[in-house]
């Protein structure tokens, strides 16, 4: 809890903007969709945070929006596929090689510096209302 008139400021990942697609129905897309089903709470909740603050007795006075790209040396991104891909054949939606070969084809890209990977995030600075009298 913050005091009246206390600052509090939070920035996450909009996990809902997440790609690493280079177009339609790229399949390294469907590992960033399994790991948003299987790791994510809620992948939209950056979307809810003003009326969530709002509800706590914050007054939203800032908001920006960032966005984090990786193409070259895409190590974050890399992980999110190696997870997605896990997931899929943890699930028995592919198997271990279509995994191996979906890790390797983001590796492939990565090197022939054809790689995309972005997430959307948001950050808000909200100030604690005064108590009403």
């Amino acid at each position: 809890m913050l005091r009246p008139n206390g600052t509090v400021a939070v920035c996450d990942g909009d996990y809902a903007t997440v790609t690493v697609a280079l177009g339609e129905w790229d399949p390294l897309q469907d590992c960033i969709e399994a790991v948003k089903a299987a790791f994510l709470n809620d992948p939209w909740l950056v979307r809810r945070l003003p009326a969530l603050l709002r509800g706590a007795g914050f007054e939203v006075v800032s908001s920006k929006s960032h966005g984090y790209l990786q193409v070259s040396d895409p190590e974050y991104m890399l992980t999110l596929v190696d997870r997605g891909a896990d997931a899929l054949a943890s699930w028995g939606r592919i198997g271990p090689e279509l995994a191996a070969s979906l890790k390797a084809e983001a590796r492939h890209r990565a090197e022939a510096d054809r790689f995309f990977g972005f997430i959307g995030f948001a950050s808000y600075i909200a100030r604690k209302a005064p108590p009403s009298h």
